[in-house]
């Protein structure tokens, strides 16, 4: 499912000083998110490998190569795109910007 965005320069104002702080903290932001959906692919293939090593076992038990495993159910992950995911958040004002002194 596609989901478009729009997002005008009018729509950041108020939310950043000026529109190149807001592209960085969106950039921050998206790299942030970004970091997210890799852990959670890697998670979600490393419990798809452990189920397909286990199927392999069980044929390998069996001693039969023709014995049919019953198909692994694999989930399908989907994400949107982490830079829309980001102007999103800016635009519902959910990323606070904090900055080191």
């Amino acid at each position: 499912m596609a989901y478009t965005l729009d997002t005008h320069p009018e729509s950041f104002v108020g939310k950043a000083e000026n529109i190149y702080e807001a592209v960085l903290i969106i950039s921050r932001r998206a790299r942030q998110i970004g970091e997210l959906q890799k852990r959670r692919v890697d998670r979600h293939l490393g419990q798809t490998e452990m189920l397909e090593q286990a199927a392999a076992r069980a044929r390998a038990e069996s001693g039969d190569d023709s014995v049919e495993i019953e198909e692994i159910e694999r989930e399908r992950l989907v994400f949107d795109k982490p830079v829309v995911l980001s102007l999103r958040e800016m635009v519902d004002d959910k990323i606070q910007k904090k900055y080191e002194e």
